[in-house]
């Protein structure tokens, strides 16, 4: 067997494979089946959320494997049988997936993800899927939200030492969807292209005897139009100090301590008073949407978030799902049978779904339209609609991947669907309503 020391086999729940041997040895692993992923509310009652993970995801389930370390746990776990591992030993992906892309909105039951394949393949699966998608739309959610707030002004993500190493780039790729301009994790720059940006910090200052021996160095190695963070003493003689160590050519300011609001308006006053009329004034310090719609009426330029960013900001998973929607009867039987929840508050709906957003005239979304197979007419026949699923994957084998820029520039596009004195709302309705298309008529 080939070693495959990159393994995320094990990234799952222990029920995953205590499912997967009963399947096994009862003859029910190769089933077909249809899983789909959707939320049943939006977090913090937010009106929309970001959809974003599965051009991470789709790569994993490409080369989801089991080497022999990993069957070797296993078998000493006792958590599969012999039966099972046998099963495992030659195991590939070969399920179907539909999706909507990255960068698109959704609500309440919309079906972000469709997975068709054998039961026993679905469910191995399920863990890994919602790991990535329930964080990555988390953080593209909050940094849509934080770049509604800045109302146009540049937003840099920089969260990085709040998190975990590898959760921190993902954390950055996901908010460079969410509209971010910039991220400070430079692992996020080298491997997905995310434009990076950085200059000197607190230490950096403090090590020097002076602010203005720390400044003349920044200015001398690190270029005039640098960034200069003017409160590690006072504001008012970090200031100073910037400018005279940039000779009045500073690219900016940063503040990151006190009443930004205050800070910002005595900054541009004494920025214009010393010659630097061009200078931009940053500021810092635990930043969500919040606070940052209450700092546009100041004088900043730019803004950067980072522990509120890199952590949802205040909701820190999607909540998405991952439910059986149909399973098949026998393999006599062409037609499998929708099955769904029906226990108190975590209900779901059986049978495929198809996805659309009904549009008006005027480029504002007025529903989300889910249609079942049995309603497949008149999905076809809609009018006022644009199309939210594609195949992603076919047999295993990944068939559509857009580009990073792509998903960022797509979210740019939509986002007008949605009006904007709703887009920062909290604690209400989702923007839309999801209604249910069936043969039989309509539901919300």
């Amino acid at each position: 067997m080939q070693m495959n020391l990159n393994s995320h086999a094990l990234y799952t729940d222990h029920y995953e494979f205590t499912m997967l041997d009963a399947l096994v040895q009862s003859g029910q692993v190769d089933k077909k089946s249809v899983f789909e992923v959707f939320v049943r509310e939006l977090p913090l009652g937010r009106p929309f959320g970001v959809f974003a993970g599965i051009n991470r995801l789709l790569p994993y389930l490409k080369n989801f494997s089991f080497n022999e370390d990993v069957l070797r746990f296993l078998e000493e776990e006792k958590i599969i049988s012999k039966e099972t591992q046998d099963f495992l030993y030659s195991f590939n992906f070969t399920g179907n997936i539909v999706s909507y892309r990255e960068g698109e909105t959704y609500f309440p039951y919309s079906p972000v993800i469709t997975v068709e394949g054998s039961l026993g393949e679905a469910l191995l699966i399920e863990t890994l899927l919602l790991s990535i998608v329930n964080f990555d739309s988390a953080i593209a959610t909050a940094a849509a939200r934080i770049v509604d707030a800045a109302n146009g002004h540049f937003v840099m993500e920089a969260g990085s030492r709040r998190i975990e190493p590898e959760a921190a780039v993902n954390a950055a790729r996901a908010a460079y969807i969410g509209g971010v301009n910039v991220t400070s994790n430079l692992e996020a720059g080298r491997r997905w292209g995310i434009p990076t940006a950085g200059t000197a910090s607190h230490a950096f200052t403090l090590s020097f005897q002076s602010e203005i021996e720390a400044f003349e160095n920044q200015a001398k190695y690190l270029g005039e139009d640098s960034i200069f963070l003017v409160d590690t003493y006072d504001i008012e003689a970090g200031i100073v100090n910037a400018v005279k160590a940039s000779n009045a050519s500073l690219k900016g300011i940063r503040i990151d301590s006190g009443d930004l609001a205050a800070g910002s308006k005595s900054a541009r006053a004494l920025l214009d008073k010393l010659g630097a009329p061009e200078a931009q004034i940053m500021v810092s310090g635990d930043l969500d949407e919040y606070k940052i719609r209450n700092l546009l009426d100041a004088p900043i330029d730019a803004f950067e978030s980072g522990h509120k960013l890199v952590t949802g900001s205040g909701a820190a998973s999607a909540g998405f799902v991952y439910k059986l929607v149909a399973i098949e009867e026998n393999s006599l039987m062409p037609n499998m049978r929708s099955v769904g929840k029906r226990s108190e508050g975590k209900t779901s709906e059986g049978g495929k779904k198809f996805a659309k957003r009904t549009i008006d005239t005027g480029g504002i979304a007025l529903e989300e339209s889910i249609f079942l197979e049995d309603a497949v007419q008149n999905h076809s026949q809609s009018t006022g609609c644009r199309f939210l699923q594609s195949e992603v994957m076919s047999s295993g084998n990944i068939t559509d991947l857009t580009t990073l820029e792509d998903s960022r520039h797509h979210l740019m596009n939509i986002m007008s669907e949605i009006p904007k004195e709703i887009r920062l709302r909290v604690g209400g309705e989702p923007a839309i309503p999801t209604v249910l298309h069936t043969k039989k008529g309509t539901r919300e």
